[in-house]
């Protein structure tokens, strides 16, 4: 049993299914199945029981969860003990978040950090989906995560960051003189998101179904870059948070408060009991940035 062994359970044991584990761990379902066959071979029990799309833990199962979380913990502490070296100045932070809170608020706290310890190096990662901010973390794959909505718990720990307000961001002069706006208003304008599985697609999708107003856009793009100069050449209306609509109104947009206002809680996250040097730090220069109370 390697670890590699207890990070596939644990994926199929959280996601309750082989082909969204394989899907999240970037893998072959085929592979997976073999890896857990070996790992049921070795154990000489079933961990988990098939039901058609899906799959349960058996008792063998719900025996090894814990273990094996604590195992992969004691994986993460060991790599963040060397990460933060001798000197706690020095060493690697890797951070899984989408491109919305990249951009803000992780952009504020790694730029802090950074003129504390500028020997310290960043990667930031791109998820496809909000699974794969946990998986990363809860896996040690990456040292933090930020993900918007209910924070995780368990095998994972949280900080509320900030609440973000989303704005209408509309063309130059579109509506005169509004206070605000209902998204149904904004609907006949034609509206522009990224894709599905993108944190500002699934803020705007789950605005759209509370109001009962079909899901269509008028320019779905890869490019979160794009939309706001989409939004001025006059291609339709766009819900932003409030950091990215107030530069677009800068460019000459028409930002509008929404009628029924939406608030994105934003969450830094990160795996248990696994913080040590470094990480501890980061952590520590997010909180003075951010108000830790909601």
């Amino acid at each position: 049993m390697d670890r590699r062994h207890l990070e596939y359970f644990l994926a199929i044991a959280e996601s309750g299914s082989f082909t969204r584990a394989a899907a999240a761990l970037n893998i072959a379902q085929p592979s997976l199945s073999h890896t857990v066959l070996m790992l049921e071979r070795e154990l000489g029990s079933q961990l988990f029981e098939r039901l058609g799309r899906g799959v349960k833990l058996t008792a063998a199962g719900q025996a090894l969860l814990e273990p094996a979380r604590r195992t992969l913990g004691a994986f993460q502490l060991a790599q963040s003990a060397v990460r933060s070296v001798a000197d706690i100045g020095f060493g690697r932070l890797s951070v899984i978040t989408n491109t919305l809170w990249a951009i803000e608020p992780l952009v504020q706290i790694i730029g802090e950090f950074r003129q504390l310890h500028p020997a310290v190096q960043f990667t930031v990662a791109d998820p496809q989906r909000r699974f794969d901010v946990l998986e990363q973390v809860r896996s040690g794959d990456a040292d933090f995560g930020l993900v918007d909505g209910i924070p995780p718990t368990g095998a994972l720990e949280s900080m509320w960051l900030v609440n973000h307000q989303l704005f209408a961001v509309l063309p130059p002069s579109a509506l005169p003189g509004v206070l605000s706006v209902s998204l149904a208003e904004l609907v006949p304008f034609g509206l522009i998101s990224t894709p599905q599985g993108t944190a500002l697609r699934e803020l705007l999708d789950d605005e759209l179904q509370t109001a009962g107003e079909s899901s269509e856009l008028a320019v779905e793009t890869a490019h979160l870059a794009s939309v706001v100069p989409l939004v001025l050449a006059g291609a339709g209306a766009a819900l932003l948070p409030a950091g990215l609509a107030m530069n677009a109104k800068a460019k000459g947009a028409q930002v509008v408060p929404m009628t029924k206002p939406r608030i994105a809680a934003v969450h830094l996250i990160w795996r248990a009991g696994g913080l040590t040097g470094v990480a501890e730090q980061f952590r520590d220069v997010a909180a003075s940035l951010f108000r830790t109370d909601q």
